[in-house]
């Protein structure tokens, strides 16, 4: 009975186990898997009207700061940024230049956030348009807490300047709603345009910055 006892704790733990720790992994990937923690910020404190929605966490771990019309985000978990008074509908431009201060540890994205709407409730929508240091952009629609759904994968384009030598990189992204156009233009250079029906339009606007980056947007047209 004893032996007999042994063999099977040994094929438990070769098979049960195993079992297990997958199931963990899968109900807990950022624990498991995330090997780019966000970095430790403090903030919460943010220019007046302005709000965050952070992908985690909570805006404290956010640093968000203005100094005349230089906006400088300094983030711990990545966030999408929005005020009340910042909404759009119908044909309209929207445009920022957006610098990356310092490398990142990976690619790492931001830039615009367009179409939000109840961006602090459970049920948020928006698109964004996003560049990051290899010369590429991005472009996808979110719908409450599902994973985003992309609309256009990472694509390089020669209009996009890299991050430079010292980590900083600089691009003037714009958006510009003309009817059933959606136009997308990096640098003054148009670098794709969709159908209405694929993004989010109307709605609450603004930026959109990934974790753990010091990135100042300014020259902002609305």
């Amino acid at each position: 009975m004893y032996r007999f006892r042994l063999r099977q704790s040994a094929s438990f733990s070769k098979t049960v186990i195993p079992v297990l720790l997958l199931a963990f992994v899968s109900v807990f990937p950022a624990t498991a898997q995330d090997n780019d923690p966000d970095r430790a910020v403090t903030g919460g404190k943010f220019p007046a009207g302005w709000s965050v929605r952070p992908d985690r966490g909570t805006p404290e771990q956010i640093k968000f700061t203005q100094a005349g019309d230089v906006f400088h985000f300094a983030m711990g978990p990545a966030g999408t940024f929005y005020r009340a008074d910042w909404t759009k509908s119908g044909d309209y431009k929207f445009s920022a230049r957006l610098t990356q201060k310092q490398a990142p540890t990976h690619p790492i994205s931001y830039g615009l956030m367009i179409g939000g709407s109840d961006l602090a409730g459970p049920s948020q929508t928006y698109s964004y348009f996003l560049v990051r240091n290899q010369g590429e952009y991005f472009i996808a629609n979110r719908e409450g807490d599902k994973r985003p759904t992309t609309v256009v994968g990472w694509t390089a384009n020669p209009a996009i300047v890299k991050e430079g030598a010292d980590g900083k990189q600089t691009n003037t992204l714009g958006v510009q709603v003309q009817g059933d156009n959606v136009i997308f233009t990096v640098n003054g250079t148009e670098v794709t345009r969709l159908p209405k029906s694929k993004i989010h339009t109307d709605g609450l606007y603004a930026f959109r910055i990934g974790h753990n980056l010091d990135v100042d947007v300014d020259q902002v047209s609305r």
